[in-house]
């Protein structure tokens, strides 16, 4: 068996968790280098990942619609730090690290140890720079590292030795935590199971293209069966499916079009969000230099096929937000292979003297982009003053036995500095339309005609005037306690706090 904790492989771990430390450190919000994430996204998984931890069952005590294996990574990362996101960004490293490691592995089919060594460092600036990443702890960075093990074994496949039984399982696996993570995300699996199956069609091995498949969907089923029983001891198993499932299916999708006319609309959409970062989008772009790797030219031609196959997924439901181009940028690093393969016969032959002071200069260039292009850059210089999450988190532990719900938009982050789990099914308002999905905003409205909870926090644009016409009765049950304006991503919002009148 082959050894894995040789010197040679913890010297390349130890490589890639430096850099995923210290470029994230700079990069991601998670990092103690700034006061707070307030991203809302990461704190609705965090509010659901620790309330899971509690005993709370996702989709049938609370509302919520990512996948239940990325509430369990916020939810271990909320055993390491229970109000902060400091276990997060431990676990963010590590899947970074992980990713990093694949990502050497592939180089290595084709590229010399200089050269790279020299990418790693500069494909992970480049990724956590991009306007993709946002804030950090996206559902698409968590799937960082099945990516890249697919990635390898994908051209492995091609370069070096047709895939095993066991590593077509392998990969099954990797799917199986991606469909329990974003399932959207699932086409880039789709289209490397194509592709074996087509490889093998060619090899008129037909045997081997029906088997091959199966055995993908068979490692699937492995982690889908775990949090099936998860489920099935809670009596979840419905709600699993009705809120992950359906709900998301039916909610976000826009309204039906033409095949063609959804096509040319999800590439517009595309193109639209790879203009925002021309750096990747030129990277990007550098696939087209696959076409001088040494290897059959059947993979370069399924490896678009693949690509096209993962932007079809990503945008089939017609939604652009920003964070979804993340794991379609992910295939920079075949352009930065196809790039340093042009030049890797003369890195290889660089001197040990000359090689090190090219590696501190891409290194220290690699540092000073994502200092000074991190998104929010700015955080790093603000304090906990600045966010009335703790402000208001302060005032609601002054209270015990308190209940909290969350209006107006996804969780603004006063569960997580509180250290409060939700009392109500809905503790947020999801990016869902009233007519298509009522029961939310009503079942928040009975909340509050009711007196279901103790402290209501409304995170809105609506200035005072504004949300008393939309919510008279907040205003007759409820004590208005403090008003904050603060900044949120590129626009400002009020974070209105309101305590149940006696």
């Amino acid at each position: 068996m082959k050894k894995i904790f040789t010197r040679n492989n913890v010297l390349i771990f130890i490589y890639c968790a430096i850099i995923s430390f210290i470029i994230l450190m700079l990069t991601s919000k998670n990092s103690f280098l700034y006061p707070f994430n307030d991203w809302v996204d990461a704190n609705a998984f965090f509010t659901v990942g620790k309330s899971m931890m509690h005993g709370i069952i996702p989709y049938k005590d609370l509302f919520e619609q990512k996948g239940p294996f990325l509430y369990l990574i916020y939810g271990l990362g909320s055993l390491i730090s229970f109000k902060s996101f400091l276990g997060v960004f431990i676990l963010e490293v590590l899947f970074w690290t992980i990713a990093l490691i694949y990502l050497y592995k592939i180089l290595k089919m084709f590229l010399s140890t200089k050269s790279s060594l020299l990418i790693l460092p500069i494909f992970m600036s480049i990724m956590t720079t991009t306007n993709a990443f946002t804030h950090g702890g996206s559902a698409e960075e968590f799937c960082v590292p099945f990516f890249f093990i697919t990635l390898y074994y994908f051209i492995k496949h091609f370069k070096v030795r047709q895939l095993t039984k066991k590593e077509m399982f392998i990969n099954g696996i990797m799917a199986g935590l991606i469909l329990l993570i974003k399932y959207t995300l699932l086409g880039f699996w789709f289209g490397f199971t194509l592709s074996i199956f087509i490889d093998y069609l060619m090899k008129k091995d037909y045997k081997k293209a029906i088997i091959y498949p199966l055995m993908l969907l068979l490692g699937m089923l492995l982690p889908l069966g775990v949090f099936l029983i998860y489920f099935g001891i809670n009596n979840a198993i419905g709600d699993f499916f009705y809120n992950y499932f359906y709900v998301n299916m039916t909610a976000y999708n826009e309204e039906s079009v033409n095949v063609f006319v959804r096509i040319y609309q999800i590439f517009r959409g595309f193109i639209g969000s790879l203009s925002n970062d021309i750096i990747a989008l030129i990277i990007l772009l550098l696939i087209i230099l696959i076409g001088k790797l040494n290897i059959k030219k059947r993979f370069k031609v399924l490896l678009l096929v693949t690509i096209f196959i993962t932007i079809l997924g990503v945008y089939f439901g017609l939604k652009f937000y920003r964070y979804y181009l993340l794991f379609i940028l992910f295939f920079i690093s075949i352009g930065l292979l196809g790039l340093f393969n042009l030049f890797n016969k003369y890195i290889t032959k660089l001197s040990n003297k000359l090689y090190g002071i090219i590696m501190v200069l891409v290194g220290s260039l690699c540092l000073i982009n994502s200092y000074y292009n991190a998104n929010y850059k700015e955080y790093r210089n603000m304090s906990i003053k600045d966010f009335f999450q703790y402000e208001y988190a302060n005032i609601i532990n002054e209270y015990s036995n308190v209940t909290v719900l969350n209006m107006g938009k996804l969780d603004c982050g006063v569960y997580t500095l509180a250290g409060i789990y939700p009392s109500t099914y809905f503790f947020e308002l999801q990016n869902i339309s009233y007519a298509k999905f009522p029961e939310m905003v009503d079942a928040m409205q009975g909340y509050i005609q009711n007196k279901d909870v103790m402290f209501i926090v409304y995170y809105t644009w609506l200035d005072l005037e504004g949300l008393k016409k939309r919510e008279e009765t907040l205003f007759v049950n409820y004590e208005l306690l403090r008003i904050r304006y603060q900044k949120f991503e590129d626009d400002y919002f009020y974070g209105y706090l309101f305590k149940v009148k006696e």
